[in-house]
């Protein structure tokens, strides 16, 4: 077993899927976006910084890293995986989603996965005033790109057309050789994560099915459109809430992330408490 993973579940449909899990407290699991696993130098960095308070689980989403993959790929068979890592896990959850991750998250809230309360950063959604909200083929072409070879330009589509990354930066990715490989790995399952967010639509059904406390955070310096989509999702989801982290991207420093995280978390506690009293 590779030594970044601690252990295997195993989903609905028998796709295993790999687990990290370390640190102590109230347990939180991470739902990584379109290139995160194990391994990679964000999800280290940021699980280094969470578990001295947390016991943070990650796990390889289908198809990426150490997991493995099966059959025909629909949301359900996410939200199966993420229900899987949960049902892994005593006690109480918190889930935190990052990016594409977020949405994964959502689908899984509105699913009835049982999670208490969950972060959700820059799920990458577009405002129907935006160009790519109805471009329902862009899964469908990177599909294409994939299927004939060309699994960069797929790369570069993704991180163009639903990161907003600019094409300057997507240059300078390419001339670091190892990095941009670990990307290009990934290619075959990135039009997943198109169709993971509603086509880049906010999924104003799947978001009202939400019932349990949901901070969305932004970072102050990412581009407009991905504050709007944050805010978005909070006006679909019941009771959610929205708050920006300053001096922060689309990739915030763990510790921007985690202090954000520490106030939500004791609020949703503080709350859950207040309604067990009432209840009693």
């Amino acid at each position: 077993m590779d030594q970044h993973v601690d252990r295997t579940v195993v989903s609905a449909d028998g796709t295993v899927l790999a687990v990290s899990d370390g640190g102590t407290g109230p347990a939180l699991v991470v739902v990584g976006g379109a290139f995160d696993h194990h391994g990679t130098p964000y999800v280290e960095r940021l699980t280094a910084e969470l578990r001295d308070r947390y016991r943070v689980i990650t796990y390889d989403r289908r198809g990426r890293g150490a997991s493995g993959d099966a059959g025909q790929w629909t949301i359900d068979r996410e939200v199966e995986d993420l229900a899987a890592v949960v049902a892994d896990v005593d006690g109480p959850v918190t889930a935190l989603g990052m990016c594409v991750g977020a949405g994964v998250v959502l689908h899984g809230l509105a699913g009835g996965v049982p999670i208490d309360a969950a972060v959700l950063h820059e799920p990458p959604y577009r405002a129907t005033v935006d160009p790519h909200a109805d471009d329902v083929a862009f899964a469908d072409a990177l599909d294409e790109h994939v299927a004939a070879g060309r699994r960069a330009q797929a790369v570069r589509a993704f991180l163009a057309q639903v990161l907003g990354v600019p094409m300057g930066q997507i240059t300078a990715l390419r001339l670091k050789g190892a990095l941009w490989r670990s990307l290009v790995t990934d290619a075959h399952v990135l039009s997943r994560d198109v169709r993971v967010l509603n086509q880049l639509a906010v999924p104003d059904r799947v978001a009202a099915a939400v019932g349990v406390p949901v901070l969305v955070t932004a970072g102050t310096e990412s581009v407009e459109w991905m504050r709007r989509a944050g805010r978005a999702v909070v006006e679909a989801v019941p009771g959610s809430e929205y708050a920006e982290l300053p001096g922060q991207g689309h990739v915030p420093e763990p510790e921007a992330i985690g202090i954000l995280l520490d106030r939500f978390t004791a609020r949703a506690a503080a709350r859950a408490v207040a309604r067990g009293s009432a209840r009693g």
